[in-house]
């Protein structure tokens, strides 16, 4: 019984309900009747607008600019430049943004001073926690083969405060330090290889100068003897051998030596990794946020006009007539 006349209502319920068609004049009729007000829906709008645009002006929000850096390898040989990390979001968070230079841009720009006064360890990792490291289009995650073009990366960097511009002034400072810790640690990778290779080489060099000397050494028994010694032929024959070997070996070490050589010096001036700052973190400018809250004033009043208006005729047929 119950269950029939929940069905019953329902089905008048549907009855009963508008068309989209009646709806839509409703809504025309109640518009035109809110416009002969001429000059009320207009002057509500507006005011809501400025209402939502001041909302908009002075709300405190958090600015975050964003440092992008655009990281490129040389067109060289790989295998003879310092590695980049694969993994280059955890190593800038673990390996560049150490304690120390966080420390330092703390005290720079007084970040958290009040925290810094009762525990640096607690500043510094808030500190960490509004800092953002985004690493994409990482192309170093794959080795490169010889022959295929230099392996590039974006990584970007963003500090979060509600003063813009110390969001912004923390943020470059930030992506320079990113920049300046980088290179600097390839100058020392790059002049350490060339420093081993330099030693190999000349390690080589001693050997191969060793082994000539008992090439001639031999040599010179074997010519001084009256009756040939096979011992001594043997032995030859072996030291020849090896003094090939050694010889091919010091030219390779002495290629290898040059090339990383080179790279020292490119890494010396910056040439060896190059960065290029494609975004610096710039804020919109005055003229830009006014341009964008006119945008909200204007898109806000023409689309709440015809709302309005509606609801001034609505509330008035609510009241009767007057």
């Amino acid at each position: 019984m119950g269950s029939n006349e929940n069905v019953m209502a329902k089905q008048q319920w549907l009855t009963s309900e508008q068309s989209l068609s009646a709806s839509l004049r409703q809504g025309f009729e109640l518009c035109r009747d809110g416009f002969r007000r001429a000059w009320l829906p207009p002057l509500i709008a507006a005011l809501l607008s400025l209402l939502l645009v001041a909302a908009i002006a002075f709300y405190k929000r958090e600015y975050a600019p964003h440092f992008v850096i655009r990281v490129v390898e040389a067109d060289r040989d790989a295998s003879t430049m310092p590695r980049l990390k694969r993994q280059l979001a955890d190593y800038v968070r673990e390996g560049v943004l150490t304690s120390q230079p966080l420390l330092d841009v703390m005290r720079r720009h007084g970040l958290y001073a009040s925290l810094m006064r009762k525990s640096a360890r607690a500043a510094l990792e808030s500190f960490r926690e509004d800092i953002e490291i985004d690493v994409y289009q990482n192309y170093f995650v794959e080795a490169r083969a010889p022959g295929e073009l230099p392996r590039s990366a974006r990584l970007t960097v963003s500090y979060g405060s509600k003063d813009p511009a110390q969001a912004l002034a923390v943020t470059r400072d930030l992506g320079r330090l990113i920049i300046a810790h980088e290179q600097a640690a390839r100058r020392e990778q790059a002049l350490a290889a060339a420093n081993d290779a330099d030693r190999a080489r000349e390690s080589l060099q001693q050997t191969l100068a060793q082994r000539a000397g008992q090439v001639v050494a031999a040599q010179t028994q074997i010519a001084r003897a009256d009756v040939p010694d096979p011992r001594l032929q043997v032995e030859l024959i072996g030291l020849l051998g090896s003094l090939d070997a050694l010889e091919r070996r010091v030219e390779s070490a002495e290629r290898r030596a040059a090339s990383l050589d080179l790279g020292a010096a490119l890494e010396k001036r910056g040439m060896g990794l190059y960065f290029q700052v494609v975004e610096d973190g710039s804020l919109p400018s005055r003229a830009g946020r006014a341009r964008a809250l006119m945008l909200v004033f204007a898109s806000s009043f023409v689309m709440g006009l015809p709302m309005v208006a509606m609801a001034i005729a609505a509330f008035a047929s609510k009241r009767g007539p007057a």
